[in-house]
């Protein structure tokens, strides 16, 4: 048995749990190529997806794929398929791909359950299974350790959590913004501890990661280390929720801040934001 997992798009939650036990499951655990494929999608995109194909091509018998809004649903506006059904999403665009085994995309206790019931399909053999999980099930209690980050005029990034994820795009947004003495700081709070920031905004938000977003625009907006904010949206792939963008209109950041595509030219953006800092 071979399951596939990717990596990014919030792999750091999840696989921590995950990867252990599918090895202790007698499971062979199989990383995609770092191959980027020349897709007609921006560059976050088009590495998802040349991971699936990598996967796809490696023969494996399951795809183990993140549910990043942890079982929530929307029920108002209209989401990005990739922030709410990347299962189906990828299924539409990669054909022949392998099934998939949807996992949360954070670890908890409640995780346990489901753990025993893939361990168990992916096993027919309940006894292992149990042991396994009985080894690992200590990597489900959540854990968050702030990044260490240093710099000076520090810009705050606000986007999907997904993007953050993303090593190689985050270099060139770096390296943009070293051009012009410019450093690249991100949340150090925990995800719950975001979305509870987020709440506090009142904005009627429902998805995880959109209140993810909206906990990393108060909490840097008030963050005095932080001089300045960018934030990165894409309507298709990774959209600022509605709210916070008319928020923005409206109450902008007491900072000097910008707004841009996921494909920007990141020196560019660097100097305007430089001229405000």
């Amino acid at each position: 048995m071979r399951v596939g997992v990717i990596d990014g798009w919030l792999s750091e939650r999840y696989l921590p749990f995950w990867e252990p036990y599918l090895r202790a499951l007698e499971v062979e655990v199989v990383h995609p190529a770092e191959t980027l494929l020349e897709l007609p999608f921006p560059e976050p995109i088009g590495r998802l997806l040349s991971q699936v194909y990598s996967l796809k091509n490696q023969g494996v018998d399951y795809l183990l794929l993140p549910d990043v809004q942890l079982g929530q649903e929307a029920h108002k506006g209209n989401p990005s398929p990739w922030l709410v059904s990347l299962d189906a999403t990828l299924e539409e665009l990669v054909p022949g791909r392998p099934p998939a085994l949807v996992v949360p995309a954070e670890c908890s206790p409640e995780v346990a359950g489901l753990a025993a019931q893939i361990g168990q399909n992916l096993t027919r053999n309940p006894m292992l299974a149990r042991r396994a999980l009985e080894r690992t099930k200590r990597l489900l209690s959540p854990s968050f350790t702030a990044p260490k980050q240093a710099g000076t005029r520090l810009v705050g990034l606000v986007a999907q959590p997904m993007l953050l994820s993303d090593a190689a795009w985050l270099q060139k947004l770096r390296a943009g913004l070293a051009e012009h003495g410019l450093s690249l700081f991100l949340a150090d709070k925990a995800p719950a501890e975001l979305r509870q920031e987020g709440a506090h905004l009142e904005l009627g938000l429902e998805l995880p990661t959109d209140l993810e977003v909206a906990g990393m625009h108060r909490y840097l907006s008030r963050l005095g280390k932080v001089r300045g904010l960018l934030y990165v949206h894409h309507a298709d792939y990774l959209p600022l929720p509605a709210p916070l963008r008319r928020l923005l209109r409206k109450a902008p950041p007491p900072k000097p801040w910008r707004s841009t595509g996921l494909e920007a030219s990141w020196g560019q953006v660097a100097a305007l934001l430089a001229q405000d800092l």
